[in-house]
């Protein structure tokens, strides 16, 4: 699942998981419709932009809590220490900062599958 405001963002993020081999199974333009997806959905893992509309540790925290929770990656293009402990104490499972690559993506989210599929 991917969770960002800017549909721009939402492609790209689609066309590189898709690529890669990835189902995308949902793309939410805000905090409130990612966690309808991840309820209705069950995505293994979600990408979640920083700065998603309502907010992506709002996000972060409720798609994150129990009963198995999928992964949660949050991307953020400025990346602060502040912001890396944030998204960590909200739940987040994973952090890229900087500038999108495609590479760091998709190895970022095969990790994150991987180690959810270890815990299962």
């Amino acid at each position: 699942m991917i969770a960002a405001g800017r549909s721009t963002l939402r492609a790209a993020l689609d066309r590189a998981l898709t690529a890669a081999g990835f189902e995308v199974t949902a793309q939410c333009a805000t905090a409130h419709a990612a966690v309808q997806a991840v309820t209705r959905d069950r995505p293994d893992v979600c990408v979640v932009d920083s700065q998603l509309p309502g907010g992506a540790l709002v996000a972060a925290a409720a798609i994150a809590l129990p009963p198995s929770p999928p992964a949660v990656l949050v991307i953020d293009p400025e990346g602060s220490e502040a912001s890396l402990r944030a998204a960590e104490l909200a739940g987040a499972s994973g952090y890229l900062r900087g500038e999108l690559d495609e590479n760091r993506l998709t190895d970022a989210i095969a990790a994150l599958s991987e180690q959810r599929e270890t815990r299962s």
